[in-house]
């Protein structure tokens, strides 16, 4: 694999949406976006913040997706208060569309980390991803920090896959997102049958079911 300078990154907006190679970013407000191997991207106006539940605990299970969070639109100009070691959901402003032959990862501003918020995603962007991306953004200070929608808050790197081909068809789990998306999950039972577990225990009491 190898990154994508800046002037690739250029070369591969400027082509057509439909072309199978063509990147998009958008909206890109400027060029000082672009770093030598990377672009910055900002922050989206749409989080997911964790609910407090009357259970003690989170089960990822299928009933599990929307009950653990709370979805806040906060408009461009106002802040999001992050309390110290909380975690909240974001998502990029930035509509990107990746071509067959490339793939990505997002890093935390050097300036944002340094202020000691961490920024993750998926650990890997598979090439065809189209959607805004979903941040996992966690206040690790033992202050509270504001987040305000629209600043620059991480950077992407874009490398070339080897020999890809572009997919008839486009298939995965988060597809096409514009807002942070909760994960999905199935049930404990059904990923423990894929490999020849047929019994599987519930906190409630040792009795499986």
């Amino acid at each position: 694999m190898a990154v994508l300078s800046k002037g690739e990154f250029r070369k591969r907006l400027k082509l057509r949406v439909r072309h199978s190679r063509s990147l998009v970013i958008t909206p890109i407000f400027d060029s000082d976006v672009f770093d030598a191997d990377s672009v910055d991207l900002r922050l989206g106006t749409h989080f997911l913040l964790p609910r407090t539940t009357q259970q003690p605990y989170l089960c990822p299970d299928s009933k599990s997706s929307n009950a653990f969070h709370t979805s806040v639109y906060v408009p461009l100009g106002k802040y999001l208060v992050v309390p110290a070691h909380q975690t909240v959901l974001g998502s990029t402003l930035e509509f990107i569309k990746l071509p067959y032959d490339l793939c990505g990862q997002i890093l935390t501003k050097s300036s944002v980390a340094r202020t000691f918020i961490v920024i993750e995603t998926a650990p890997w962007i598979h090439p065809e991803y189209r959607g805004c991306l979903t941040l996992e953004i966690a206040n690790v200070s033992n202050t509270p920090v504001l987040l305000y929608p629209g600043r620059a808050i991480a950077q992407l790197v874009l490398l070339r896959v080897l020999k890809a081909k572009p997919r008839r068809k486009l298939e995965s789990t988060y597809f096409g997102p514009i807002y942070p998306e909760a994960p999905k999950f199935r049930d404990p039972k059904e990923d423990l049958k894929e490999i020849g577990i047929s019994k599987v225990w519930v906190i409630e009491g040792p009795k499986p079911i």
